[in-house]
């Protein structure tokens, strides 16, 4: 089968790294990810099926793992060789039954065979303990663990318990949104919104524009600014439900004059009650401090690397940095239990702990339909375009781009339909 594959070749991370700042196209094509063509994974025991993605999204993660920049804090939370992609709409055989279904990619306890940890027993998987440990190797998702493969290949290893059957309505382009749309809806929901009743996504790309959707659908009364750099981007966070949107050198202006704000000193007296920063940059967590209220929320959902950043206006204006990663169980409250109608469809979403995260975003997708965020597919053997694009979407006109890792022929009979 085919697949591509990031090796552990530091030269190559290096390579990457330099490249990347003036050549995307020189920086994959010397950096670490390679199709390759190998035999499937062995299952690592009964409880895994094979699983053959239908589509599988490219992540700012994976853009950043690709181009050497991830932070290196994940190192020793994944084992090479690994193949990337978590965000994946696939088709399996469920005992006897072929069926759609959606991965995911937590690899937790249960799925490594372990008891669960105190995380896991409360159903945020996405802390869990030990993933370093059990039947699988070290890997904080499918897609950075060597023992199970990824999305971006033909074929890889699924824990049955990672399964989510697609109801029928949703497209495979829809399908592939859950995963990102179950970040978002965790970030929206690790914000305390008593008292919040205006708030800034900085940032536009797919988890900024998810952020905004979800950010409507669960907290309505809301105001919402979104701050987008480019055409396409401001016009979909419209649709999606923004109520204002501005270039990102113009949020904290935006903020200072939509609450009659003064000046104090390099800083203002108010600002949005809370800021999802989607981008998670050096420049853009600064942003987002600066455009906050006092004693108000700033919410990192874009993966950040190492930054240098001046805390003292954090400290000063007591305004609380809140990381939100992956998604677990939700508190079930009046706006998460408006989801729970879509029980028949999705199975029983609700836990002693909870709602999931990702029942949620699955019954969610059903009322948006967010697969039009899809604007590009490729095969695997175009991987370096596709890579490009996605590292380039904004300037380029893209939003989401995903691979479709079925063979050629498979492919061409799906668009002929």
């Amino acid at each position: 089968m085919k697949a591509l594959v990031v090796e552990e070749k530091l030269r190559r991370f290096a390579a990457a790294k330099v490249l990347s700042a003036a050549s995307k196209q020189k920086a994959i094509m010397f950096g670490p990810l390679k199709l390759d063509e190998h035999d499937p994974l062995p299952l690592p025991n009964e409880e895994w099926i094979s699983v053959r993605p239908r589509l599988s999204g490219i992540c700012g993660s994976d853009v950043s793992a690709v181009l050497g920049r991830s932070s290196r804090y994940f190192e020793p939370l994944t084992s090479f060789p690994f193949t990337p992609g978590h965000e994946v709409v696939a088709d399996a055989i469920i005992d006897g039954v072929s069926s759609r279904v959606v991965i995911e990619p937590a690899l937790h306890c249960r799925i490594r065979g372990l008891p669960a940890c105190r995380w896991c027993r409360l159903g945020q998987t996405q802390r869990c303990e030990r993933i370093l440990d059990g039947s699988i190797e070290p890997g904080i998702q499918t897609g950075y663990c060597t023992s199970v493969g990824g999305g971006w290949s033909e074929e890889f290893s699924a824990h049955r318990s990672q399964l989510h059957l697609v109801p029928d309505g949703l497209s495979d382009e829809d399908a592939v949104m859950i995963e990102p749309l179950a970040c978002a809806i965790h970030s929206v929901l690790r914000l305390d919104s008593n008292n919040v009743h205006s708030v800034a996504v900085l940032g536009a790309g797919t988890i900024g524009l998810l952020t905004v959707a979800a950010l409507r659908q669960l907290h309505p009364g809301i105001r919402i600014t979104c701050a987008a750099k480019y055409s396409h981007q401001r016009s979909m966070a419209m649709r999606l439900g923004a109520d204002l949107v501005v270039e990102p050198k113009q949020l904290v202006r935006t903020a200072r004059s939509s609450t009659s704000a003064m000046s104090v000193g390099n800083w203002q007296s108010q600002g949005f009650d809370a800021v999802f920063d989607c981008v998670g940059s050096e420049s853009s967590v600064t942003e987002a401090i600066a455009s906050t209220t006092p004693g108000g929320t700033v919410v990192v959902s874009g993966m950040p690397s190492n930054m240098s950043i001046d805390l003292a206006p954090l400290w000063h204006r007591e305004i609380k940095l809140v990381g939100s990663y992956a998604y677990g169980t939700e508190e079930q409250t009046e706006s998460t239990s408006g989801y729970i109608s879509a029980e028949a469809q999705t199975g029983s979403i609700v836990t002693e702990n909870g709602i999931r995260t990702f029942d949620l975003a699955i019954s969610m997708a059903q009322r948006l339909k967010l697969g039009a965020l899809v604007t590009h597919r490729y095969g695997l053997e175009n991987y370096e375009e596709a890579i490009r694009l996605a590292a380039e979407a904004g300037q380029r006109g893209a939003i989401k781009i995903a691979f479709d890792p079925r063979p050629r022929r498979a492919r061409e009979q799906e668009n002929r339909r």
